[in-house]
C-alpha cells in the first residue's frame, strides 16, 4: 500500500497533510533560495559524521559525491524543486535519496531542521553582507570622484529646509560618504556577531551524538565557533532582525538623498537635473520630466521598513524554542535584500549622472542671509561682547538688510555701525559666502583644505 503520510516526519500520523495545510506549511517556493547554503551545510555535516565514525569513509564519499552532483544540477538549472517536499532541506535530502538510496537517511543523524535552517540562514546573510559592503564601496568611490571635481562649487546648506550657511557641494556629498561608511561598519559588525554556528544544536536540547565535533564543524562552515546554548541556537533570529535593521537604515539614507535631489530638481530650485534615463514622462502633460527613479528609491525605504517590523512582530510573542512562525522570517528578508540591491545600483547611477547648476547653487547660497553667523563670530572675536550679545546685534543687522532689500555684504560700514559702533571695515572679510566657507577650517568643516583632507581620509577607508 502506498504511504500517504509525510516521508520525513509522517511515522506517527495516520493521514496525510491536507491540501490547505500544504498551502500554508510548504516553504519551498521561497526557501529554495537557501539551496547553495544547504548543500554546503550537508557536505560539511557529512564530513563531520565521517570524522565521528558515524558513517564510513565509503559512505561519506558516496554522500559527498552525490551532493556535488546535486550542486552541479542546481548551478546548471536542471535541478527540479518539488512541491511534494515541503522545504529546501527535504528537497535536498530526497534528491540525495534518489542518487544513493537509503544511505541518504544518515545525513540527518543528530541533526534537526531547526538547527539546519538557522545555520543556512546565517550562511546566506553572511554572504549577502559581503555583497552589500562591496556595492557600498562602489557608491563611496563615485562620491569621492564627484566630490574631487566640485570642491569649489558653493551651495546653501539647509536646516529646517531653509538656507542656513554656505557649504561646498563636495562637502554635502561627503556627508553621505560618512553615512554609507556607518552602514558599512554595521554590516561588518553583524558579520562578526553572527560568527557562531548553530549546527549541532539539534532540535533544542543538543544531540545524543556527542562524537560530532561542533568546533570543527563550525570552522569547516566558516564560523569562528559553535553557539553556546542549544535552546537559544534554534530560536535565535536576532541576526535576521539586525540584518533588516541595517538594510532599513541604509535605505533611509538613500531616501534622504533622493528627497534632497527631488526637491532640488524642481522648478522652484533648479539646482540639479536628473539624467533622462532615470526619469519618466506624463501621459497627459508633454512637458513633464518626472524623477521617478529617485521617488521610488524614497518609497521603497518603507517597503524595507515593513520587513523589519514584520520580523519584530513575529518574534515578540514567541515562547522559547523553535516555532513554525519562524518560517515567516525568510520572505521579508529575501524581499528586502532584493530591494536594497536594486537601490544600491540605482543610487550609484543617479549620483554619477546628475548634472548640477553651479550658478543657481551660488545664487541661492547668497539668499537668506547665510553669513549672519559669521558676523556674530566676528563680533565675538573683535569685541568683548559675548556670543549671546553678538547674536542679538546680528539679528538687528539682518532686520536692517531685510528692510533695505540688501545682502549682508551689500550693507555699508555706516549702516553696520548704526547697529554696533565697534564694527570696523575688517568685517567685510567675513560677509561673502566665499569668505564664510574659507573660515570653516575646523576638523570636518566645509573649507576647501578640510574637504581635501576628508577625501584623503575617505580613500583610505575604501
Amino acid at each position: 500500500m502506498k504511504k500517504t503520510t509525510n516521508l520525513v516526519w509522517g511515522g506517527r500520523f495516520k493521514k496525510g497533510s491536507s491540501d490547505l495545510l500544504k498551502k500554508i506549511n510548504n516553504s519551498i517556493h521561497f526557501d529554495y533560495q537557501l539551496i547553495f547554503e544547504d548543500i554546503k551545510l550537508n557536505k560539511s555535516y557529512a564530513k563531520s559524521l565521517r570524522k565521528s565514525k558515524l558513517i564510513s569513509q565509503n559512505e561519506y564519499k558516496k554522500i559527498d559525491n552525490a551532493l556535488s552532483e546535486i550542486l552541479i544540477d542546481v548551478q546548471s538549472g536542471v535541478f527540479k524543486f518539488s512541491q511534494d517536499y515541503e522545504d529546501v532541506h527535504m528537497n535536498v535530502e530526497m534528491a540525495l535519496g534518489k542518487k544513493i538510496g537509503r544511505l541518504a537517511g544518515k545525513i540527518h543523524t543528530g541533526k534537526s531542521r531547526n538547527d539546519q535552517v538557522a545555520t543556512d540562514f546565517k550562511l546566506w546573510i553572511k554572504g549577502k553582507l559581503k555583497e552589500i559592503i562591496l556595492k557600498l564601496k562602489v557608491i563611496q568611490k563615485t562620491i569621492i570622484k564627484i566630490s574631487e571635481k566640485n570642491i569649489d562649487v558653493i551651495m546653501p546648506g539647509f536646516t529646517h529646509s531653509q538656507n542656513a550657511q554656505p557649504i561646498s557641494y563636495a562637502h554635502y556629498l561627503m556627508s553621505f560618504f560618512e553615512m554609507f561608511e556607518r552602514d558599512k561598519k554595521r554590516a561588518k559588525q553583524l558579520s562578526d556577531n553572527i560568527n557562531e554556528c548553530p549546527l549541532g544544536a539539534g532540535a533544542l536540547a543538543g544531540t545524543n551524538f556527542c562524537e560530532i565535533n561542533r568546533e570543527s564543524l563550525a570552522r569547516d562552515l566558516g564560523f569562528a565557533k559553535p553557539t553556546e546554548n542549544s535552546l537559544d541556537s534554534v530560536s535565535d533570529r536576532d541576526f535576521v532582525i539586525e540584518f533588516l535593521s541595517i538594510l532599513s537604515i541604509l535605505s533611509m539614507h538613500f531616501s534622504r538623498l533622493s528627497e534632497d535631489f527631488i526637491i532640488w530638481s524642481s522648478s522652484a530650485y533648479e539646482l540639479i537635473k536628473f539624467s533622462d534615463n532615470l526619469c519618466t514622462g506624463s501621459s497627459i502633460m508633454p512637458q513633464k520630466k518626472n524623477p521617478d527613479a529617485a521617488e521610488l528609491v524614497r518609497s521603497k525605504c518603507g517597503r524595507i521598513y515593513s520587513s523589519l517590523f514584520n520580523l519584530l512582530i513575529i518574534q515578540k510573542g514567541l515562547p522559547s524554542g523553535y516555532s513554525k512562525d519562524l518560517q515567516e522570517d525568510k520572505e521579508p528578508v529575501f524581499d528586502a535584500y532584493k530591494t536594497i540591491i536594486l537601490l544600491l545600483d540605482i543610487v550609484n547611477e543617479m549620483l554619477a549622472s546628475i548634472k548640477i547648476n553651479k550658478k543657481k547653487m551660488f545664487d541661492l547660497a547668497n539668499k537668506g542671509f547665510t553669513t549672519a553667523t559669521d558676523i556674530a563670530d566676528w563680533i565675538v572675536k573683535n569685541t568683548k561682547l559675548t556670543f549671546r550679545e553678538a547674536h542679538q546685534i546680528t539679528g538687528k543687522i539682518v532686520l536692517l538688510a531685510e528692510k533695505k532689500n540688501k545682502l549682508l555684504s551689500e550693507l555699508s560700514l555706516e549702516e553696520l555701525k548704526s547697529i554696533e559702533p565697534k564694527i570696523n571695515d575688517d568685517i567685510f572679510n567675513y560677509l561673502s559666502i566665499e569668505s564664510s566657507i574659507s573660515k570653516k577650517k575646523s576638523y570636518g568643516g566645509t573649507e576647501h583644505t578640510q574637504i581635501k583632507k576628508a577625501i584623503r581620509r575617505a580613500k583610505k577607508k575604501i
